[in-house]
């Protein structure tokens, strides 16, 4: 029995052997390809991330053998938005066997396109839409293939021509083989302001019978707007609110609000905002309703009553936001009674009752109903809560009332950057209702001058802002906002380079060439086309020729390690005074974003304590800013980068004043909002807490963030 089983163990042994040596050199071969592969995508990430696109690397590797490295860099150039690429990218999307290059190549092309005159963008979109689209293949896996994708991304660059041949070609499709593509596309040509009739009457078709209408099409209708043919068919977009989609129902309750039929859509939006089970879908009625006439209408005006005290914050806060733009008089009915003493005593809050953006919104609609006479009312008293009387300040500006001006004036000059820069907004829509008080005016002029020396940028900004009005246009402030010029640095003070220089434009003095001049060396290409775009308005010459093709980065950071070190699904848990929310980040997507936020997050703690300075019910909630106030960041600034990634209910963002100025704020949306899809940099998704995301208001704090270990 031994000798046999001994005699087992050898061959065993000789075969593993065997089996060992034959598979080396094939793993080797494999190893080889990955680090190669690797390799490959670190280059492209490399000139990705500081745009140096020029040297010809990028584009020798649109035609890798490796389809991976392919992949990656076509969508390379969805972030840099190249316009000199665009051929290739169009042979890419054509004759590469790879479905999934195609469809990156398809959003590349979509990305860049805008960038063309118009003429370009016709004859682009005419070869794609007659030529190009018969060349593609199938879908990649998983999803829409590269023609759908291609039929949308015309929407964000195409001309009326363009959406009139995607009709022609694609508007009786039957079967509608590329039915939400188009539906999408003509979402995105009417964000554009371009709509067509036959585009109109395309959507129209698809929400009848109205409970199988999907929320895309009355997207696109609601993007569209006070069309006449949506006027004419205001009863069947009325059935809508009806729909058991929730995102049907607010995207038509929108329609109802713009086309402005109140025979139609008075009751329909009354009921919806009393009584719809989804916030949402009273936030939209709600605004809808602030679009028409209130005078009047007792109903209406009791509905808006009621929604002050609606449980759900972002509804009250809605509510008396819209109804402080309703124009109503304090004794224009005896509804109005009622519904004014009750703003009065959420602005006042005398006995704390209310939560603190309950009061700054009732401050705000109070200022804009009555005037002067809300100022006893909405007066800062020093409130613990700087962001309360913050608003505060803004709403005496609100009033119009000249006797708001010492109130304002006592905040010129704080230490507190963020009253301040109140105080200046307050004054200037101050100033704005009263464009005939030259006492006021003078003011207003001196503050602004004299808040160029403050060293804070959201200051200086505002103030530029307010030398650059019409009305305060003088000679005289084009040395100061110079001399202001001259010591402003990026990327701290990119948004206070660029209003002093649109200032300086229209000033037209030849004494702030040379300081404009200096800017144009500055390593920030919004800068430099600001000021080169300054330049020529006041010398009636182009400095194109001046600015740069390349700019280096002045952060970057290429720890591939760490990136390579994170797991494929990464995900972090954000806890906040509401509730944890759990979200999972696209690390393929947006790779250094991703990192970014990591390194902030684990490694300085960066996020913890921050609040939430920003919510737009329905839209948005905002943080990340370690002022507070939105102006703030970590010190540096990160580039754009885009995907075919969409921004649905729960999608991370991050905000930015422009491309490639994104930092450490991010925003989660509360619904999907396509007109973000490729302009802002989507990160990731919560995968759980939207019900604390829906919570969240401005100054909840976040107590941290953290990476969770699987």
């Amino acid at each position: 029995m031994n000798r046999p089983d001994r005699y087992r163990r050898y061959i065993r042994l000789a075969l593993l052997t065997v089996t060992v040596v034959s598979l080396s050199p094939a793993r080797t071969g494999q190893n080889e390809e990955a680090k190669e592969r690797r390799s490959k995508i670190e280059t492209i990430l490399r000139i990705q991330d500081t745009r140096s696109i020029h040297d010809g690397k990028l584009i020798s590797l649109l035609t890798d053998p490796d389809a991976a490295v392919r992949e990656r860099a076509v969508h390379a150039f969805g972030s840099t938005q190249d316009t000199s690429v665009i051929n290739l990218l169009v042979d890419r999307l054509v004759n590469d066997g790879e479905p999934k290059v195609q469809l990156e190549a398809a959003f590349a092309i979509g990305q860049a396109a805008g960038q063309l005159s118009s003429p370009r963008r016709e004859r682009l979109a005419h070869e794609l839409i007659w030529t190009r689209l018969d060349q593609l293949r199938g879908p990649a896996s998983g999803g829409a293939g590269p023609a759908e994708r291609l039929i949308e991304e015309i929407g964000k660059f195409g001309t009326e021509t363009a959406l009139t041949d995607l009709m022609r070609r694609f508007g009786n499709e039957e079967p509608p083989v590329h039915g939400h593509a188009l539906v999408m596309s003509l979402a995105r040509f009417a964000i554009r302001g371009i709509v067509a009739e036959e585009g109109v009457l395309h959507l129209l078709k698809l929400i009848k019978p109205p409970d199988a209408a999907r929320w895309e099409a009355v997207y696109a209708l609601q993007r569209i707007g006070d069309h006449p043919i949506l006027k004419n068919s205001i009863e069947e977009i009325a059935k809508l609110t009806l729909h058991a989609d929730p995102l049907v129902r607010m995207h038509s309750a929108t329609i109802l609000g713009k086309v402005k039929n109140e025979n139609v859509s008075l009751i329909p939006l009354q009921k919806l905002a009393d009584s719809d089970p989804d916030w949402r879908v009273r936030v939209n009625a709600l605004k809808a309703l602030g679009n028409l006439t209130l005078d009047g209408k007792p109903g209406i005006i009791e509905t808006f009553r009621r929604s002050f005290f609606d449980g759900n914050m972002n509804v009250a806060l809605t509510a008396l936001s819209v109804f402080g733009t309703a124009g109503l008089r304090k004794d224009s009915a005896n509804a109005s009674a009622q519904v004014f003493s009750d703003l009065e005593r959420i602005a006042a809050n005398r006995e704390n009752g209310f939560l603190w953006q309950l009061q700054a919104e009732a401050a705000s609609a109070v200022a804009a109903l009555e005037g002067g006479a809300a100022i006893p009312i909405i007066t800062p008293r020093g409130s613990p809560r700087r962001p309360l009387d913050a608003r505060l300040l803004v709403a005496l500006g609100t009033t119009g009332s000249p006797e708001a001006a010492p109130l304002l004036s006592r905040y010129l000059g704080q230490a507190d950057p963020v009253l301040y820069r109140s105080a200046l907004e307050g004054f200037q829509i101050l100033v704005e209702k009263n464009r005939s008080n030259r006492g006021l005016i003078q003011k207003m002029y001196d503050a602004g001058i004299a808040a160029l020396s403050v060293h804070d940028m959201a200051i200086v900004t505002t103030a530029a802002s307010i030398l650059g009005d019409s009305l305060l246009l003088r000679p005289a402030a084009a040395p100061r906002l110079a001399e202001t010029l001259e010591r402003l640095r990026v990327p701290d003070d990119v948004e206070a380079i660029q209003e002093i220089a649109a200032t300086l434009g229209k000033l037209k003095e030849q004494s702030a060439v040379d300081a404009l001049r200096k800017q144009l060396e500055q390593p920030d290409r919004s800068v430099v086309r600001a000021c080169a775009s300054a330049l020529k308005s006041i010398t009636g010459r182009s400095y194109t020729s001046e600015v740069p093709t390349f700019f280096e980065p002045l952060f970057t950071d290429f720890d591939f390690a760490y990136l390579n070190a994170l797991p494929e699904t990464v995900r972090v848990k954000m806890e906040t005074i509401r509730g944890d929310v759990m979200m999972e980040l696209y690390k393929q997507a947006a790779p250094f974003t991703v990192m970014t936020f990591l390194k902030l997050a684990t490694q300085k703690a960066f996020y913890r304590g921050l609040v939430f300075h920003r919510v737009v019910p329905n839209f948005v909630i905002q943080g990340g800013d370690p002022r507070g106030d939105g102006w703030g960041g970590p010190g540096y600034s990160i580039r754009s980068e885009f995907s075919t990634r969409t921004y649905e209910r729960g999608s991370v963002g991050i905000a930015s004043a422009g491309k490639d100025t994104e930092g450490s704020q991010f925003f989660i949306t509360q619904s999907p909002q396509p007109h973000l899809d490729g302009r802002y940099t989507n990160f990731g998704k919560v995968i759980s807490g939207m019900d604390a995301v829906d919570k969240i208001q401005v100054d909840d704090h976040i107590f941290d963030v953290k990476i969770v270990q699987d």
